[in-house]
């Protein structure tokens, strides 16, 4: 009965952690620079599954999420990993905008910044499609995406990076196409 006990917290704890390291792979996949990379690599070391090499210079971490316009003008951003995807949904995003993310896989926040307007049906489209293209599901025909207002997007005490909890969202099912969605050079 103890043995039953325990394997159960331990299986629920290796679950957990094997769908943090697949959220690493994703951003792996994602990742366009050697900034990108190295704010992954810090991220592990924050989690504790790198050991730190102690050196006298401090490694700056200059990546920044990829930028999106809408066909409506509105700005889209989408996080390249655990890191930027809690910056942008805690620190960036305000509690009116919209937030993005792929059911059950691995994959990008996207915060769509409202500036308190009411977003037209093509906006949330488009954002759908690039929190479809920047998760694990990249390719499929229909890609299940939940949204919702970023006030009711919450962290549980001591998670991972870029785990969250939210309720009463609503869903859409799109394709992983962002071909005709305007980039941003920052």
């Amino acid at each position: 009965k103890r043995t039953y006990e325990a394997l159960t917290g331990l299986i629920q704890e290796t679950a957990d952690d094997i769908q943090y390291l697949e959220s690493i792979s994703n951003s792996l996949d994602i990742a366009r620079s050697e900034a990108d990379l190295a704010q992954i690599k810090e991220e592990l070391i924050q989690t504790g599954y790198i050991r730190r090499k102690y050196s006298k210079k401090k490694v700056k971490l200059t990546s920044r999420p990829m930028h999106y316009i809408s066909s409506d003008g509105y700005h889209m951003y989408v996080g390249k990993n655990n890191l930027q995807n809690d910056e942008l949904t805690f620190s960036f995003a305000s509690g009116n905008d919209w937030w993005f993310h792929a059911k059950g896989a691995p994959g990008s926040h996207v915060i769509v910044k409202t500036n308190g307007d009411e977003l037209p049906d093509r906006t949330f489209e488009e954002a759908g499609r690039l929190a479809a293209y920047y998760s694990k599901n990249r390719g499929s025909d229909k890609v299940e995406i939940d949204y919702v207002e970023k006030k009711h997007v919450k962290k549980p005490n001591g998670a991972k990076p870029g785990f969250v909890v939210y309720y009463t969202n609503y869903s859409l099912m799109i394709d992983s196409d962002i071909s005709n969605i305007k980039a941003v050079q920052d």
